[in-house]
């Protein structure tokens, strides 16, 4: 069932990460050790947004700790309740269901409704619920996530710049005045500095008799679209403390939930302060390096260099490194901007002028970067919009996640419909209503939406009769780049082991893939086989396509949604070893043969509707045999666009402007389009024929 991949997420177990004493006393101040931590049984978390569910997901998932999710909207919390979730991380809803969906009998929901029993892998009983009582849950709590917005202020004195933190204060309100045991209040919303002793002074005030609160800091540094990796596997864990006596113990408690599968060298302690202004200072160093390299672009179109091989050549410097180089429409999301703004308004307020310029001075650039890229499009269309159809694919700030706040699509959109352009808009996770919302939000009059704008179901619906296509999300589904083959991969990257009897796990969310010495798999007709003695159940599929070098036959072969929602597979040749079921992210062969090589499959392959029984015969015959064979991915199959099709319903002269560099602009030229690239010269107009 599709709950086996939550179960094989972590790479190691707590009990394989052995830690000595000296690395842990490197992690804590010797005076932690003498304040045992408290036992945490249960945690209530205060907001089920972007941070509030997939935190308490991961922590039900990974810990023995029951753990409530409360919210004031009904409607979300509805939402989590079901199996269509209001956020869309990879993995997310498979993590969710392995800790929430347990009949009282310790078996797990089936997709179909049906139940099957509970095994290692899966609790045998729920760990993980939502609520609209919020009083219970906090009455219930031995540790409280706060995890509310805090949005830039929209009135007064730091508007603007300065956090909103109203929902903090009203969350912290509601726990003094609810809870009645000693209870560890964890801020990990996005919080100016000094936030932590606020909420200590009100909880204080207005606790009831007897009543101590504890207050950490623990801020995530979750990337939307990676948040249960990063969860699963962070970096570090900052937490927060007063160097107290009982400060340093609810320190300990906190790190104690952790250390059940983070390793203890990556759980961090310090005070109070410096934890809050980590997570501001993360994020505009962030934030900085992609304002830098989006500078850098507007030189290279000029120039004519690169601006990808120009961020290439400098991430190959150990001292910089190649995160966050990527050249784009700007950056967006619910932090980056907000918490520059906040180091602002800190910096203003410490009469730091010349520092508060600095910081300002990126969002400036951001900004710059989404008018310079409005400006570059209008200038290609002749200088004119208006009555023209630009299709827009993307409208989340970033792919594999449906959030929008502050989604570069917005600011691009509004300037389209400025110059009177007509836009369709087409983005495969953010609902139809999200779009309009957030346009409205943005001040675009809604009568004019209803004239100028449609939000389409498909890439191509928004594409027919279109003037031009801008790309402004990097979906998988919209590159026509050809996936190329598997590089060597270093040793200790290899994560899987040949060995029958060592239990197999297999690579990260949204990583490369990993290669693993498990010899050659054979197509039988109830799966695939290796010579290595392991076998995976084929009972839906998924396509790759395989071409023979000898012959050049196209063949394909399923990958099985099996994977998906099987438990571990039993090796015949060690009755003791267990197959993790692979993630959506990197299903694929593992091979011994150095013939024969594998690349990454699309998310998007699996169980997608784009994927007909043309592409992906019912069975490969038995007889087919791996070895020597070339495997490559196949647009088509995977779900990918196909920029002929869409080639051949717009308008001429056709125009792309790929925001986010994900397009083979060589073959979208050949099929006729003019291809024009933040960071890169455009391409020419074509002579006129004679």
């Amino acid at each position: 069932m599709a709950l086996a991949i939550a179960a094989e997420l972590a790479l190691v177990g707590p009990s394989e990460r052995p830690v000595s004493p000296a690395a842990m006393d490197s992690t804590r101040s010797p005076s932690m050790a003498k304040h045992p931590p408290k036992a945490i049984k249960k945690i209530t978390c205060l907001g089920s947004g972007f941070v509030g569910g997939p935190t308490s997901a991961v922590v039900a998932f990974k810990s023995s700790i029951e753990v409530t999710v409360v919210d004031t909207n009904v409607d979300k919390i509805a939402a989590w309740r079901s199996n269509a979730l209001p956020i869309y991380e990879p993995g997310l809803y498979e993590i969710v269901r392995a800790v929430r969906d347990i009949d009282p009998a310790g078996q797990h929901s089936k997709n179909d409704g049906s139940f099957q029993k509970a095994n290692n892998h899966h609790p045998t009983r729920p760990r993980l619920f939502f609520s609209t009582d919020i009083d219970q849950a906090i009455r219930d709590a031995d540790l409280i996530f706060v995890c509310v917005n805090t949005p830039t202020k929209t009135h007064g004195i730091g508007k603007g710049s300065a956090a909103d933190l109203d929902f903090v204060e009203s969350a912290t309100r509601t726990i003094a005045r609810v809870a009645t045991q000693d209870t560890i209040v964890v801020e990990k919303s996005t919080v100016p500095c000094n936030t932590a002793q606020s909420i200590r002074e009100i909880l204080a005030a207005n606790a009831h008799p007897g009543v101590r609160f504890d207050v950490l800091s623990n801020p995530e540094f979750l990337a939307e679209g990676t948040a249960v990796r990063d969860l699963l596997r962070p970096d570090r864990i900052i937490i927060g403390s007063l160097p107290t006596p009982s400060g340093l113990r609810a320190a300990a408690s906190l790190a104690e939930v952790y250390g059940q599968w983070v390793p203890r060298e990556r759980i961090i302690t310090m005070n109070l302060w410096s934890a809050e202004l980590s997570k501001l200072a993360a994020n505009a160093m962030l934030a900085q390096r992609i304002s830098s390299v989006n500078a850098l672009s507007a030189i290279c179109e000029v120039t004519g260099a690169n601006v990808d091989e120009v961020s290439h050549a400098c991430g190959l410097d150990s001292r910089i490194g190649p995160q966050m180089l990527k050249a784009g429409p700007g950056f967006g999301g619910s932090c980056f901007q907000k918490d520059i703004f906040n180091i602002v308004y800190l910096s203003e307020s410490l009469h730091l002028y010349e520092i508060a310029d600095y910081w300002r001075a990126i969002i400036d650039m951001n900004e710059h970067q989404k008018q310079r890229f409005t400006k570059r499009i209008i200038s290609c269309l002749y200088n004119n919009l208006a009555g023209k159809k630009l299709a827009v694919l993307g409208f989340a700030f970033k792919k594999n996640t449906s959030d929008t706040r502050e989604s570069p699509a917005i600011t691009l959109v509004t300037n389209f419909l400025t110059e009177r352009a007509r836009v369709a808009i087409y983005d495969p996770r953010v609902p139809q209503q999200q779009i309009w919302r957030e346009l409205a939000d943005n001040g675009c009059d809604p009568e004019m939406l209803k004239r100028n704008v449609s939000v389409c179901s498909s890439a191509y619906t928004a594409c027919e009769a279109a003037d031009a296509v801008v790309i402004i999300t990097e979906w998988d589904e919209f590159s026509n780049k050809t996936v190329t083959a598997v590089t060597p991969i270093a040793k200790e990257d290899q994560q899987i082991r040949a060995d029958p009897g060592t239990i197999i796990n297999t690579a990260s969310l949204n990583t490369r893939p990993k290669i693993a010495d498990l010899g050659v798999w054979t197509p039988t007709r109830s799966g695939v086989e290796n010579t290595a003695g392991f076998r995976i159940p084929s009972r839906k599929s998924a396509g790759i396509v395989i071409k023979d070098p000898k012959n050049g036959e196209i063949k394909t072969f399923n990958i099985q949604q099996s994977l998906l929602d099987s438990g571990p597979v039993q090796s015949p040749l060690a009755k003791s070893s267990n197959f993790d079921s692979l993630p959506h992210q990197n299903i694929g062969l593992l091979l011994r043969d150095p013939n024969v090589v594998r690349e990454r499959t699309n998310r998007s392959v699996l169980g997608s509707s784009a994927v007909s029984p043309a592409n992906v015969p019912s069975h490969v015959p038995i007889d087919d045999r791996l070895r020597g064979i070339e495997v490559t991915s196949n647009p088509n199959a995977s779900g990918r666009l196909d920029w002929a099709r869409i080639a051949s319903s717009m308008r001429k002269p056709m125009f792309v402007f790929d925001g986010r560099n994900i397009l083979d602009h060589g073959k979208l030229e050949a099929l006729g389009f003019r291809v024009e690239v933040i960071g890169k010269r455009g391409t020419a107009a074509p002579e006129p024929q004679t």
